[in-house]
């Protein structure tokens, strides 16, 4: 049975656990955090000790943890059998695993994780536990979860330090977590992150990634665009992805011109154009800077420095700059 984080989240503060749970998918984070909370949740302190084991796929068989998990608790009434990366034990483990949960100890609580449904044991133990899929947060997500995790900890953040956290550390929310932590050490008793916090940690300029090359373009700053363009080449930043980002910059300023038409509110853009609210008003503030016709050329314009950056003998530096200024006097 699925389980969404919501019901996943009452069930642990209500201490209401199953007796086997699968957690899997691409966000780690998300995983261990949820881990963790069952652990601290369903033993008591000091207990630990006598009712935690912990075990790993590649060093453990199947019998050990039927074995384990048929256990009785000592001096509570519940034991927490921790299988990480159940994905590499053989299939007569899994078949022996699969045995079990099907009749489970009510005096334990089984946790096993894996990083996806690889085989039909997996998919088929997925089917008869709880079990919680744990995929990675989408862009706008991010913004909200990085406020979230500061705000569990009384801290707050500008929206450009936020901004620069998140272009140069990614949606990987184990690197944000720990870039946030590093930060946190450096800043001492303030309780707010600003921009020059974030680059002391991150090693990046503000100047010198690609979401602000973005945005130079878009407000048309030609000079601007071409510094950020020569640095993030002598940082070794990917030509490819550079058209990449900037032919999703130019989809979203042609949404926005279209969700202008119609008068459609802040937050409903914010939800359409998947980005946090606040980056809004940059979007509406640069579509301003084009009209329909010249965001569509800017798509061909992309499209023609693409197909020349994988066939031509030209520099790429020389075949980017030139785009640049195309799109700035783009007619």
């Amino acid at each position: 049975m699925k389980i969404t984080a919501q019901k996943l989240t009452q069930d642990i503060k209500k201490k209401n656990f199953a007796s086997v749970y699968l957690f899997y998918g691409e966000e780690p984070f998300i995983i261990e955090k949820y881990v963790q909370d069952i652990i601290k949740n369903a033993l008591e302190p000091g207990n630990e000790d006598f009712n935690l084991d912990i075990l790993y796929g590649n060093e453990v068989d199947g019998a050990k943890i039927v074995n384990i998990a048929m256990s009785y608790p000592m001096m509570t009434d519940k034991r927490v059998v921790l299988v990480k990366n159940i994905h590499l034990l053989k299939t007569a483990s899994l078949e022996l695993l699969l045995k079990y949960i099907q009749n489970p100890s009510k005096t334990t609580c089984l946790l096993l994780t894996c990083a996806g449904l690889s085989n039909k044991h997996l998919k088929e133990i997925d089917k008869i536990c709880t079990s919680f899929y744990a995929k990675p947060l989408y862009d706008n997500q991010i913004p909200e979860w990085i406020q979230d995790y500061l705000a569990d900890k009384k801290m707050t953040i500008t929206n450009e330090a936020l901004r620069l956290l998140h272009a140069s550390t990614g949606n990987s929310l184990q690197n944000l977590s720990m870039e946030i932590e590093k930060i946190l050490l450096n800043i001492g008793e303030r309780e707010r992150i600003e921009t020059a916090d974030v680059e002391a940690v991150v090693g990046t300029s503000k100047l010198y990634n690609v979401f602000e090359l973005c945005d130079s373009v878009g407000f048309k700053k030609l000079q601007v665009s071409i510094h950020i363009l020569n640095h993030l080449l002598q940082l070794g930043e990917s030509p490819g992805l550079i058209i990449s980002m900037l032919n999703r910059h130019f989809t979203r300023l042609l949404i926005t011109k279209e969700l202008n038409v119609h008068k459609t509110n802040e937050q409903e853009m914010a939800r359409v154009l998947k980005v946090h609210h606040f980056f809004v008003r940059n979007y509406i503030r640069q579509a301003g800077f084009f009209n329909n016709q010249q965001l569509k050329k800017a798509f061909t314009l992309l499209l023609e420095t693409d197909e020349l950056l994988k066939s031509s003998s030209q520099k790429p530096s020389l075949l980017l700059e030139l785009l640049l200024i195309k799109l700035n006097y783009i007619i």
